[in-house]
């Protein structure tokens, strides 16, 4: 498929991108984004399908999968910047500030309509969710490529694990 072609030519390049040229490789692609749900995968052991199309030690390109009423999991990148485009559907992206027990608060929601792109800075903690009934397909890009990802849970989730 051309766009696995146009991935590898347009990152192979970047070594240690900055979030702007990480948005820019990704809008590169906009003819051939039509191919990214061809590459979507269903969900397995997440609530979400998660595709590594390319990865190199500098980066890596991911597709997500988030079904209908499904979501990730509240996260940060550990010291991963990211960019995506959503190419299929409707997402929340919902950022989070820490509490001082450093449980998350919902900072900010966003609505992020297929054709939207949008970034994940360092340290960023967020979630995105599909609270719609059609599937979110979106691409995404990393770098360096994911490591030490913290998930985090609300307050409310600890309690009731705790009682």
């Amino acid at each position: 498929m051309m766009l696995e072609r146009a991935v590898e030519q347009t990152f192979c390049k970047l070594q240690q991108p900055s979030l702007e040229q990480l948005s820019e490789a990704l809008l590169s692609l906009n003819g051939l984004l039509y191919e990214v749900p061809a590459h979507k995968t269903e969900p397995r052991q997440l609530p979400y399908g998660r595709n590594v199309l390319y990865s190199t030690q500098h980066l890596e390109v991911i597709i997500i999968h988030i079904p209908p009423s499904a979501a990730t999991a509240i996260h940060n990148h550990g010291t991963s910047i990211g960019a995506a485009c959503l190419v299929q559907g409707n997402i929340v992206n919902s950022t989070f500030v820490l509490d001082k027990d450093g449980y998350p608060i919902v900072e900010n929601d966003v609505f992020i309509k297929a054709g939207d792109c949008f970034t994940a800075p360092q340290n960023q903690i967020h979630q995105l969710s599909n609270p719609f009934h059609e599937p979110a397909v979106s691409i995404h890009v990393y770098s360096p490529p994911l490591r030490d990802v913290h998930r985090y849970l609300p307050y409310t989730e600890v309690l009731d694990y705790v009682i």
